[in-house]
């Protein structure tokens, strides 16, 4: 008992010194590393050895005086973690009497109450920005756990609870705490409806800071330490908890949307608190990942999408009223279409609405929406919507040049800056459909629905999305198309009447000089249109007005029948002119645009009639020697010939040598078949009488063998259309 007395007092002096080297320090006594004064020590040291006090036994007293201070004052857990390991270190079982005992059981087993306490609310104590505070944190688990391992806790303490489970405890009932306590700061003073989703939309997203706090730095120090899943317990905890909080206020929203919707009430807005509320609950399911797959099963946010099917529905149908009042009001605006900057070919008007849509894309991509197989109604809606806004665009613009005079028949036509710059905006508009099925992931809806239904569930599914952009692509273009077109119906009276000085300008006037006002016309509006259109609209007009010089040709040749090759050289001339003209150098218009079949029959049509008797008469058997080159049977039978020439003595020699599969002529089935020999053509060989063989009676398959022979000169032979024509 006096031996008790002693190591009491020897606690009671060690006490003593801490207080007053904690009143001294000039900072926070958990900055403090535990080290008495030189003199402090020197007293402490004497007592133990005046007093006969073990090894074990000052290393007791040290724990029992610190770990009490430490209940009223924070001390550096590092040297609370030292001293334990000291004490484990030198003791022994029977190394301390009963009493001494059991007061260092109830010392460690008030340590850990107290810490788990201060674990309850480690929010507060222990925030990861602070450096300090959360290295205190750190080794207070690992005295934690240091305790729970210690040989004489599982000794004296059998019956202490594990550490796992009282710390999974604490962090439950803390966070559940800290919860309540949010939710309470949160909520709102108004209970309106906009407040209220206002501060669900706070609430959410401090519970999505502190759960990236515990991905980030709690839950490494809990599941290293002592083995707790940290974020896996506060993860499902708070999930939960946010849950029946959205889900019970969602309800009320939902059914004011919904009465709004069935009264017809245009006028009423969603805010854009609920938008963010939906974000930030997507921010917070997103942390799912950290989960092993069988905790991701089955949270109670995982259908969070749900909540909000109406207010999207109410989201589309407010941007689409939006973007068709932007629109008419950006055309309006449009007073005086001009070149936004000298790079850009379109107007403000085409750039607002372009935009109008790049925000509905926008707004879906942000929405994310979870069910993939369930977005295709809202993706259609947004399809349809932008489609009906990019056609309601193309017919406003295409209004607004009717109401300038651009339809009419009357009026001098002259190719403007505002005319180009209205297609333009139309084709600018019509490109902004272009990036629909990417955006608004399309492929991944088709994809979802062939593997939850069927194949033909995703075609058709297909087959309605292409359509509705596939109507608009079509109208828009034919908007275009119709404007394009009357650019060439404007422009034909004066093509008409170029065409028509072509045609009678006097015979001593070339081709080159008499096509020189059409063209100048062509190229003072050309200029114009190639300065101010995009080029596939540039092409469209190049084309139309392509097809209006060649239809004006083609009537001028056909209502001047019988004219001399001179008339017609000169249009084939100025035809192959024109050709060059659109072509550019492959500036302009395709070949393959530009060579139509209306184009080649033209100008095979003035080919032939500039051409001379003489000439035609030798391109006729070109092409008979050309078909018989190619031609692989014959229903006539085959005639077999050998031709050569003799330079010695300038004789074009023949051999008729045989026929078969004569066609009978006879009644009896046979022929008297026999050959004819001509040079062809006649004013070539007009010297040369045509050779016959002589007449094989009565057969199918006749056998000549004779020879002919007829003077003629290398150059006749040579020449372009020679023949050698045999008439069985």
């Amino acid at each position: 008992m006096e031996h008790m007395t002693t190591i009491t007092a020897h606690q009671t002096i060690l006490e003593k010194f801490i207080e007053h080297e904690i009143q001294s320090l000039p900072s926070n006594s958990y900055s403090w590393s535990g080290t008495l004064s030189s003199e402090a020590n020197t007293i402490i040291h004497q007592h133990a050895l005046q007093n006969d006090i073990t090894e074990v036994q000052e290393a007791m007293c040290n724990w029992l005086a610190y770990s009490k201070e430490h209940m009223q004052y924070a001390l550096d857990y590092a040297f609370l973690y030292k001293l334990l390991r000291s004490l484990d270190k030198v003791w022994v079982p029977s190394s301390l009497s009963q009493d001494y005992e059991e007061l260092f059981a109830d010392s460690l087993c008030s340590f850990i109450d107290f810490c788990l306490a201060l674990l309850k609310k480690q929010r507060d104590l222990f925030p990861p920005a602070n450096k300090a505070a959360y290295y205190r944190l750190e080794y207070l688990l690992l005295c934690l756990d240091f305790i729970y391992h210690m040989k004489f806790f599982k000794t004296c303490c059998p019956f202490k609870k594990e550490l796992h489970r009282e710390v999974i405890e604490v962090i439950k009932k803390g966070t559940l705490d800290w919860y309540d306590t949010v939710y309470a700061l949160a909520e709102p003073q108004v209970q309106s409806e906009e407040q209220q989703v206002t501060s669900l939309v706070s609430l959410t997203d401090t519970l999505n800071t502190d759960i990236q706090r515990a991905v980030k730095y709690y839950h490494k120090l809990y599941q290293n330490i002592v083995k707790v899943d940290y974020f896996t317990i506060t993860y499902k905890q708070l999930e939960k908890l946010i849950a029946e909080d959205v889900s019970r206020a969602m309800e009320e929203v939902n059914r004011n949307i919904k009465a709004h919707v069935d009264e017809k009430d245009e006028d009423y807005n969603v805010g854009t608190s609920l938008f963010e509320l939906y974000l930030s609950l997507k921010e917070l399911l997103s942390y799912k990942q950290y989960l092993s797959p069988n905790d991701a099963k089955n949270l109670a946010i995982a259908n969070y999408h749900h909540w909000f099917k109406y207010c999207v529905q109410r989201w589309l149908e407010i941007a689409q009223n939006k973007a068709m009042c932007r629109i008419k009001k950006s055309v309006e605006l449009d007073k005086k279409i001009s070149l936004v900057d000298s790079m850009v070919k379109h107007s403000t008007s085409a750039v607002d609405t372009s935009c109008c849509f790049a925000q509905i894309r926008e707004f879906w991509q942000k929405l994310d929406w979870p069910d993939t197989m369930g977005s295709y109604i809202y993706v259609t809606k947004v399809t349809d919507d932008i489609t009906k806004g990019a056609t309601y665009y193309a017919d406003v613009m295409h209004d607004k040049l009717k109401q300038n005079g651009y339809f009419d028949d009357e009026g001098q036509f002259d190719v403007t800056e505002q005319l180009c710059i209205t297609i333009n905006d139309i084709e600018h508009v019509k490109k902004s459909l272009k990036p629909l099925p990417q955006t608004l992931g399309y492929s991944e809806i088709y994809h979802a629905m062939e593997k939850a239904q069927s194949s033909k569930s995703a075609k058709q599914a297909r087959e309605a999305l292409h359509s509705l952009l596939k109507s608009a692509d079509e109208d828009m273009s034919n908007k275009i198309w119709h404007i394009v077109q009357r650019v060439g119906d404007k422009m034909r009276p004066d093509i008409k009447k170029f065409v028509f000085h072509l045609t009678w300008a006097p015979q001593s006037v070339p081709a080159d000089d008499a096509i020189c006002p059409l063209m100048e016309y062509l190229d003072n509006n050309l200029i114009t249109l190639n300065n101010s259109l995009l080029r596939a609209n540039f092409d469209r007009i190049l084309e139309e007005i392509w097809n209006v010089v060649l239809n004006e040709l083609q009537d001028q040749v056909e209502s001047n029948d019988g004219k001399d090759p001179v008339f017609y050289e000169r249009l084939f001339d100025a035809l192959e002119i024109l050709i060059d003209f659109f072509y550019a150098d492959e500036k302009g218009l395709s070949m393959d645009l530009i060579m139509s079949e209306n184009c080649k029959l033209l100008l095979n049509y003035l080919k032939l009639n500039k051409t001379s008797t003489e000439e035609l008469i030798e391109l006729y058997y070109l092409e008979k020697l050309d078909e018989q080159v190619h031609q692989e049977s014959s229903a006539f039978g085959i005639l077999n010939v050998k031709c050569y020439y003799s330079q010695e003595r300038e004789k074009l020699c023949i051999q008729v040598l045989s026929a078969s599969n004569v066609i009978p002529l006879d009644s009896n089935g046979l022929s008297d078949p026999f050959v004819i020999v001509e040079l062809c053509p006649k004013h070539v060989f007009n010297r040369y009488e045509p050779k016959q063989t002589k007449v094989v009676k009565k057969t199918l398959h006749p056998l000549f063998e004779e020879h002919f022979e007829f003077v003629v000169s290398v150059g006749n032979c040579r020449h372009r259309g020679a023949d050698r024509k045999s008439v069985v």
